[in-house]
């Protein structure tokens, strides 16, 4: 990348379609690529850390995806379809480290094919690899229009969806600061926004 991170720009790319910061990254802008990055770094993170990866494990592949969507970026076909080529990158990536470790561990051959016989009784119950990459591309898409609603909108969403213990109506408005009888209404109205986002992406 040539030029560097103009502050003034990053709103403007936070914003943008996937191939609009494809071809500015293509144009040599760095603002563009911080952009593209931040915009897929949790997508990409999220790939090894539900697959049991280690985070020290996630941070290398996230290195390792990231350099690669440098290198193959210019001959990317779709950019539209962008996030599916980050996910099917990550996931063998995921699947290439996961290798080498269990060829790493020693273990004798009679466990080995103790193991690998037990296994092959074991039906899984993960999603199929097509279902498990929609599914990705599905949450991304709603942290992409999450992030893209209003402050307050996006701070109630959050509060209400994205946390881990529930908050009550009393606890959320006073953090939002707003009555609770409000916080109904609103939520319906930040959904409604939040709908209209989402619409042909999901």
């Amino acid at each position: 990348m040539k030029r560097k991170p103009d502050t003034a720009t990053a709103n403007q790319f936070a914003e943008a379609a996937d191939s609009e910061l494809v071809k500015a990254c293509l144009d040599g802008d760095a603002t563009a690529w911080e952009a593209l990055i931040t915009r897929y770094q949790r997508l990409i993170y999220s790939i090894p850390l539900k697959s049991r990866l280690s985070y020290d494990d996630a941070a290398d592949i996230f290195q390792s995806v990231c350099l690669k969507l440098y290198e193959k970026l210019a001959s990317l076909r779709d950019h539209e379809k962008l996030s599916s080529w980050i996910i099917t990158t990550t996931t063998r990536e995921c699947w290439r480290l996961s290798n080498r470790q269990r060829k790493e561990q020693p273990k004798n051959e009679a466990e080995s094919e103790e193991a690998d016989d037990k296994l092959q009784h074991i039906a899984s119950d993960a999603p199929l690899i097509d279902q498990q990459r929609i599914l990705l591309e599905q949450q991304h898409a709603v942290r992409q229009a999450v992030g893209a609603l209003p402050k307050r909108c996006k701070d109630l969403v959050t509060l209400l969806f994205y946390k881990e213990q529930e908050a009550s109506y009393t606890e959320i408005a006073r953090q939002m600061d707003m009555p609770v009888a409000s916080i109904g209404p609103t939520r319906a109205r930040c959904l409604e926004k939040l709908k209209k986002l989402l619409q042909g992406k999901i």
